[in-house]
Parts: structure tokens; C-alpha cells; sequence
């Protein structure tokens, strides 16, 4: 329901300087229930991706739905492709009947939907949409995190700086997370740092935000620090296997490797197939069956 979110969040912004949107909403009812399913989804934390090992791993982004009135013809395909229909994206696409920036909403709806089983088309469809309205800042920092699973982080930061100048500063939460994430893994600690504390206090509530920042505290050997920032992972994605994973990571090299092997049995029991948690606990479960365990 991330699509609802934004949705609402974009309606509180255009509300104020765009009279036309205004008559819009008075003039078409349902879209109330719509608005009123969005207030709810509102700063509910997203899922987490899933990953073998103890980083974090950026998510998706839907488009939020920042686009002028659609006529009356075209607002039920519309609804469809912005609920996650993606044939509906397709047909708004292929009729011609959406242009500017409705058109490069949909395209960039059509690309996350694709993003994960063909990023190759999720690609073309944010060139597509940048060609079409240059500014649209969506397309860029979901761009960039095609970039970003590919391991291109120096183009993802082109696009994310990009994203970030043109979003307004209380709308930047996604995009300060990925170029906080594309930051950590140039290990620019202090940038990485800086983006993430700002992506927090955006979305306090997001799960990966903090796992990312315990990221960049532990390679800065800030131990504390880190390990409240996993903690806090954990209790907003209580049954994924990272957070018990990097605590036990943090934990192992305070010295306290006990409290680490308890973290790892944490992550075996909620994820028993995670083959990075499954040798770890081994690890050290073998360092202190030989006496090498640190007290």
C-alpha cells in the first residue's frame, strides 16, 4: 500500500496552491475513500527485503500519484495502474491519452512494478519518463536504485542529488535513505551519516533507515551506537534474521562473543534456511566448544 501513502502525502501539497486539484476532489466523491485509505496507511513501516547476510538492502519505491486532474475517461485505469496493476499502466501508456507529467507518473509506476523481475524495462521506462518531464524527481531516485542493486553507486548519487534538489526538503526521506545507502557502500561514513540522520527523521518509522545507519556506525566503530540502531531495526521487523544477525556481528567485536552467539540462535530461529546466520552460529558455536571463546 506504499502507493496510498504517497498519494496522500502529494494531496496535502497540492491542496494548498492548486485550485483546480480542489475542484477536482470536490467534484469526484470516491476519491475520498481513496484519500482516507492513504491517511491510514501513513507512516506504517515498509517491508523489509530479505537478505542472506547482515546488510541492509534499499527498497523499492512506489511513484506517488503528483499529477495533475485526469479526465473523467481515463480515472479508473488510472486507480488501477496506481494500485499496482500493471496492465493498466500499460494500456494508459499505449492509448496516448496521458502526457507530461501524468505521463511520466505512469511510466515510472510501470518501472517499479518492474524493477525486481526485469529492471532492464524498469530502466527504459524511467529514461522514458525523464525524457518526457526532465524534472521528475520520482524517476530519478527510483533510477537509482536500479543503479544501486547493480552496484553503479556513483551513478546512483548523480541521480539521488538530482531527486533531492528538486523534492521539497519534508518530502525527501527516500531519497536521502539511498544516497545515505549509496554513501555507506563508498564507505564515505561521515556523508552516509549526514543522509541517514535526516532520512530518520523523515521516516522515523522505517526499519532499513536504521539498519543502514548501524551499518555506518559499526565500520566507524561507534559500537553503541550501532547496536541501539539495530535493536530499534528489530523491533520494527521483528521476524527479520538482520537485526539479530548485525547485533551479533557489533556484539562479537566488542569482545563479547557470548551475547553474540545468542543474536545468531535469535536469527537461526527466525530464519533457519539463512545460510549467513547458520555459519556464523557455527562459528563461534566452534570457538567455544574449543575454549576460544572471549569472556
Amino acid at each position: 500500500m506504499e502507493w496510498t501513502s504517497r498519494l496522500a502525502a502529494q494531496h496535502s501539497a497540492l491542496w494548498g496552491f492548486d485550485r483546480s486539484y480542489r475542484l477536482w476532489w470536490y467534484v469526484w466523491p470516491a476519491s475520498l475513500a481513496l484519500l482516507i485509505s492513504g491517511w491510514i496507511c501513513i507512516d506504517k513501516p515498509g517491508g523489509a527485503a530479505r537478505s542472506g547476510g547482515s546488510w541492509a538492502t534499499p527498497v523499492g519505491q512506489s511513484v506517488k500519484l503528483g499529477i495533475p486532474a485526469p479526465p473523467n475517461s481515463i480515472q479508473g485505469e488510472l486507480a488501477k495502474c496506481f494500485s499496482n496493476q500493471i496492465l493498466a499502466c500499460t494500456g494508459l501508456i499505449n492509448t496516448g491519452q496521458v502526457r507530461g507529467r501524468q505521463l511520466a507518473a505512469v511510466l515510472t509506476q510501470r518501472g517499479f512494478l518492474q524493477r525486481e523481475k526485469q529492471p532492464d524495462s524498469a530502466m527504459a521506462d524511467y529514461n522514458a519518463a525523464l525524457k518526457v518531464q526532465p524534472d521528475f524527481a520520482e524517476a530519478f531516485d527510483n533510477r537509482a536504485w536500479i543503479y544501486m542493486t547493480r552496484g553503479d553507486y556513483d551513478a546512483a548519487l548523480r541521480d539521488l542529488d538530482k531527486a533531492i534538489n528538486l523534492l521539497q526538503p519534508t518530502s525527501a526521506g527516500i531519497a536521502r535513505y539511498y544516497r545515505g545507502f549509496a554513501f555507506l557502500r563508498l564507505n564515505n561514513y561521515p556523508q552516509a551519516l549526514a543522509d541517514l540522520n535526516e532520512a530518520q527523521k523523515l521516516q522515523p518509522n522505517s526499519a532499513d533507515i536504521y539498519l543502514a545507519r548501524g551499518e555506518v556506525e559499526q565500520a566507524q566503530e561507534n559500537y553503541d551506537a550501532a547496536l541501539r540502531d539495530f535493536d530499534e531495526f528489530s523491533k520494527r521487523a521483528p521476524k527479520d534474521a538482520r537485526g539479530p544477525i548485525s547485533r551479533g556481528s557489533v556484539l562479537e567485536a566488542m569482545g563479547r562473543s557470548r551475547e553474540a552467539l545468542t543474536a545468531l540462535e535469535d536469527a537461526v530461529a527466525l530464519e533457519p534456511g539463512n545460510v549467513h546466520a547458520l555459519a556464523e552460529r557455527d562459528r563461534l558455536r566452534a570457538q567455544q566448544s574449543e575454549g576460544n571463546q572471549p569472556k
